[in-house]
C-alpha cells in the first residue's frame, strides 16, 4: 500500500470521525430540571430563576427545560433582533420525535392570531355555547387576540384535532424584554394520537426537540407575487420608441431566512 493511499484513508477516517463526533456533539442532551409547581406561562423570566440556562445559535438565543409528571415547560429567549425578524407572521413550530432523532414528522405550531369578533365568536362557539349577552358584549370589541396552538403532520400542514381536553392544555406566551423576546411553552407529555397537541414521553425519557420559526410569512409570499404580476406589466421603450415588455422578476431584497435548533432534552424523572 502506497504512502498516497495510506493518507487518503487516514483523512477519510478523520473525516468521518469528525462528522461522527460533530454529531454526536449536536445531540448532547439537555437536562430538564423538576419541578413541582408549574411555572405561569405568560412570557416573563422570572419564574426560571436558578434555572440553568443554554446558549445556543450562535449565542442569539438561550433556552432551558422543566417537567413535572404532566407537562414540560421550555423557555425560549431570542436575544439577536436579526432573528427576530418575522417571528411573530410565522410563531414558533416545536418538532418532537421521541425517537431521539430528527424527525419533522409531528410538530406543534404556536403562533398569535388577531380575531375579528365574529370570528371570536366562532371560535368560542366550539368550546361550548354563548349566550346573547356574551355575544354582543363581543362585538362592541374591535378585536381579540388568541394564543393559538396547532397541531401539525409531516409535511407541516395542520391536522383536524381530536377534542380530547388534557388536564393541562399546550399553551403558550410571549413578550418583549428589553431588546429581547422570550417564548413560554407548555407541553403535555403524555399524547394519545398524532393528533393531540403533545410530548409522547414521560419523565426520565429522552426526546429531541426542535424550535422553527422565521421565513417568508404567506402574506410576504402574495406580496412577492403581486410585485412579480405588476412588474411583467411594466413597459419600455426601445431605440425606435416601441413598447417593449420587461421580462424578469421585481425583487425587494433577500428574503428573511428561517431559522432552526435542535437539542435533546432528558426529561427528569423527579425530584431526587
Amino acid at each position: 500500500m502506497t504512502r498516497t493511499r495510506l493518507r487518503l484513508l487516514a483523512a477519510s477516517a478523520a473525516l468521518i470521525l469528525g462528522s461522527a463526533l460533530a454529531a454526536a456533539a449536536q445531540q448532547v442532551p439537555v437536562s430538564s430540571a423538576w419541578t413541582d409547581e408549574p411555572p405561569v406561562i405568560d412570557g416573563l423570566r422570572q419564574d426560571w430563576e436558578g434555572i440553568p440556562v443554554v446558549d445556543g445559535k450562535k449565542n442569539a438565543v438561550s433556552f432551558a427545560f422543566r417537567n413535572d409528571g404532566e407537562s414540560l415547560y421550555a423557555l425560549l429567549v431570542i436575544k439577536d433582533p436579526k432573528y427576530q425578524s418575522t417571528i411573530e407572521g410565522t410563531g414558533v413550530t416545536l418538532c418532537l420525535d421521541a425517537k431521539g432523532g430528527k424527525s419533522k414528522a409531528y410538530g406543534i405550531l404556536f403562533k398569535r392570531l388577531r380575531l375579528g369578533p365574529e370570528e371570536y365568536i366562532a371560535y368560542l362557539e366550539k368550546r361550548g355555547p354563548l349566550s346573547e349577552d356574551d355575544k354582543a358584549g363581543i362585538r362592541r370589541k374591535a378585536g381579540f387576540y388568541l394564543f393559538h396552538h396547532q397541531v401539525l403532520d409531516r409535511k407541516g400542514r395542520p391536522v383536524e384535532a381530536v377534542n380530547e381536553a388534557p388536564a393541562r392544555p399546550a399553551v403558550f406566551k410571549y413578550a418583549a424584554d428589553g431588546p429581547v423576546v422570550v417564548y413560554e411553552f407548555s407541553v403535555p407529555l403524555a399524547r394519545g394520537s398524532d393528533l393531540i397537541a403533545g410530548l409522547g414521553a414521560a419523565p426520565g425519557a429522552s426526546v429531541a426537540l426542535g424550535f422553527e420559526w422565521g421565513g417568508q410569512t404567506e402574506e410576504m409570499r402574495k406580496a412577492a407575487a403581486k410585485r412579480l404580476r405588476e412588474g411583467a406589466d411594466f413597459a419600455n421603450e426601445d431605440a425606435d420608441g416601441r413598447e417593449k415588455p420587461i421580462i424578469g422578476s421585481v425583487s425587494s431584497g433577500p428574503a428573511p431566512k428561517k431559522h432552526s435548533f435542535w437539542t435533546t432534552v432528558t426529561l427528569a424523572a423527579s425530584r431526587t
